[in-house]
C-alpha cells in the first residue's frame, strides 16, 4: 500500500486529526525535578497506540499472533514544549501520518487535559517484521484495512459519540 495518508497540522494547534486517550501522571512517572521522565512519553504514546487499534477492533497482540507479524519502532522523535507533573491528567493524541507496506508513521501530541497546554509532541515509525528473521515483510492486508476507521471513529470521539478510553483518568 503505497498511499499517504493526508494530515492537516500546525506546530501548537490543537488538532481534529487525532484519536485521544487520557493517560493520568503518577508518581513514578516522574523525575528528581518533578516533571515526567521523557522517556515515558515514548509510553505514552504507545498507549495511545494499543488504544486507536483496540478501538478499531483488534489489540495490537491479536494482530501480532494472528498474522505472525511483530512491529518494531524504528525511528522516535521527541520535542518538550512544557512540563507535566505528578497528578495531572494528559491527552494523548495519536494521527496516522503515512501507510506505506512495511512501515505506519504515527504522530503523537500530549496535551494537559483540562487547559490543553501543549507537553510534548512526537512521532515514530514502526516496521512490519518477520519476528523469526527480523526481515521487513508487508503489513497482511487485514491490518491495514482497520485503519480505513480512522477517520469515522475520530469524528464520533470529537462528537462525544466514543469517550476518550484507556489509562487512568
Amino acid at each position: 500500500m503505497d498511499r499517504a495518508v493526508a494530515i492537516r497540522y500546525r506546530a501548537g494547534a490543537v488538532s481534529a486529526d487525532f484519536y485521544r486517550v487520557n493517560v493520568r501522571v503518577h508518581w513514578a512517572d516522574t523525575d528528581a525535578a518533578g516533571v515526567v521522565w521523557f522517556g515515558n512519553f515514548l509510553r505514552f504514546f504507545e498507549e495511545a497506540e494499543d488504544e486507536l487499534f483496540r478501538a478499531l477492533g483488534r489489540t495490537r497482540m491479536e494482530l501480532i499472533e494472528d498474522f505472525g507479524i511483530v512491529m518494531p519502532r524504528v525511528e522516535a522523535t521527541l520535542r518538550f514544549r512544557s512540563p507535566a507533573r505528578a497528578e495531572e491528567v494528559l491527552e494523548i493524541g495519536i494521527a496516522v501520518d503515512e501507510i506505506k507496506a512495511r512501515r505506519i508513521a504515527y504522530r503523537f501530541e500530549a496535551r494537559e487535559r483540562d487547559t490543553q497546554r501543549l507537553v510534548a509532541e512526537g512521532a515514530y515509525r514502526v516496521a512490519c517484521v518477520d519476528p523469526t528473521t527480523f526481515k521487513a515483510v508487508e503489513f497482511p492486508a487485514p491490518l491495514l484495512g482497520l485503519f480505513t476507521r480512522c477517520a469515522s471513529l475520530i469524528r464520533e470521539q470529537g462528537e462525544g459519540r466514543r469517550r476518550r478510553a484507556a489509562g487512568w483518568a
